[in-house]
């Protein structure tokens, strides 16, 4: 099935643009022309020789690096969660929440999906949220800090627009002290998200377009769903970029749901988990509307999707690291946030190979060396780098396992 979702869009997107033309963009055309691309040789690769015994030698194809891409959505989401782990606290507990609208909702930030305007101010009623909660539920204004991930993709790869948002579990008083978050009722947080998310949509719906939906919603919770975790996420680094991998870096579907796909049925079959029963159920659909409920997850161009806020801001992270730990007790010299926020936070693919399949890529399996970069070749230009011609002046080098290609 590894070639299915490649296969279903060279078959159907021309097919799907003229069916809804409003996805016939550059946006659009660009995302998936590049999946199609991705991984294959003939658009470009590295060559890695082991200039030790001359006999082995790797091809690396180069990668789209479209979040839109199951192949590189996988390394974005490891890259992705390192990166929010390295900006998380490591003496301040965490818990992750998550916000939902009702589905009345969905159809107006569908006709909005093509602009940044409304998802930008969704993730700003996230942080609205969260300042509200925090004073309620501990009786006083307190500094406090999270990171608001927007996802737009539900269970069934559907299109259900929420927020993911890993919250500082407690905030600064006005008083210097720390103030951790203590137990509460949890229809405090419908009750707050309800009054937040009708706010903050009243005041971004300048033309009304809400209007009919928001006196249904008034009356009622339902959809109104605010979760917090109970247990604060794992505070060993790799226990928590696995946890964060898991809820905030979640492709629009995975490889290994693809069951079936024929271009002659017009059906593609996958499975999903469902919320209600908890268990895995089938979702048999045509072709123009699996492509569709994949694209409509690609986000506007340059949108960004993760906004750090209040204490988790990265501006003056020095000065903020500093009054989070002396606000919790613990002594942290300059160096040590400096160390800190120098942490590398990007994987190469060497360090994907090995974490994924528990090999090195580039060990050489004659002589156990390690293999180096040789060559270069990028589709329309040709070689852009040859490492005997830097220096020896000219190609001496083993051809290694080059693909059959014409390459000038």
């Amino acid at each position: 099935m590894a070639n299915d979702f490649l296969k279903i869009f060279s078959d159907g997107w021309e097919k799907f643009k003229s069916a809804v033309p409003s996805y016939d963009s550059p946006h659009y055309n660009k995302q998936v022309e590049a999946v199609l691309r991705c991984g294959d040789p003939i658009f470009g690769f590295s060559q890695y020789l082991c200039l030790n015994c001359g006999k082995d030698s790797r091809i690396v194809a180069h990668s789209c690096k479209s979040k839109f891409c199951l192949r590189c959505g996988r390394v974005d989401g490891e890259n992705f969660a390192q990166s929010i782990a390295a900006k998380l606290y490591e003496d301040v507990d965490y818990r992750h929440v998550v916000l939902t609208i009702p589905s009345q909702f969905r159809t107006n930030f569908c006709k909005h999906r093509f602009t940044g305007d409304l998802y930008s101010a969704f993730i700003s009623m996230g942080w609205d949220f969260v300042k509200s909660f925090m004073k309620e539920v501990a009786g006083v204004v307190l500094e406090c800090g999270c990171i608001v991930v927007l996802h737009t993709v539900g269970r069934k790869s559907d299109y259900k627009p929420h927020l993911h948002i890993m919250l500082m579990s407690g905030g600064i008083s006005p008083e210097g002290q720390w103030i951790s978050l203590k137990r509460f009722d949890f229809s405090i947080l419908n009750r707050t998200w309800k009054k937040t998310l009708l706010a903050g949509m009243r005041n971004w719906d300048e033309l009304g377009e809400f209007e009919s939906v928001f006196s249904e919603s008034e009356s009622r919770y339902k959809g109104f769903y605010a979760h917090i975790d109970v247990n604060p996420a794992p505070k060993k680094r790799r226990n928590l970029i696995r946890y964060l991998s898991k809820y905030l870096c979640r492709p629009q579907i995975s490889l290994k749901r693809l069951l079936q796909y024929s271009s002659k049925k017009d059906e593609v079959v996958y499975k999903y988990n469902s919320h209600s029963s908890g268990k895995n159920e089938i979702e048999r659909t045509n072709i123009i509307n699996f492509i569709g409920r994949m694209v409509q997850q690609i986000l506007p161009p340059r949108f960004k999707r993760i906004r750090y806020y209040g204490l988790q801001s990265p501006s003056n992270r020095s000065r903020l690291t500093a009054k989070v730990c002396e606000a919790v007790g613990r002594l942290v010299l300059l160096p040590e946030i400096e160390r800190r926020s120098a942490v590398p936070t990007r994987s190469c693919y060497k360090d994907l190979i090995e974490l994924w399949w528990g090999e090195d890529p580039f060990r050489c399996k004659e002589c156990g060396h390690q293999m180096d970069l040789a060559r270069i070749w990028k589709f329309g230009k040709g070689w852009i780098f040859n490492i005997f011609d830097l220096l020896f002046g000219h190609d001496i080098g083993p051809p290694g396992n080059l693909p059959d290609l014409c390459y000038d």
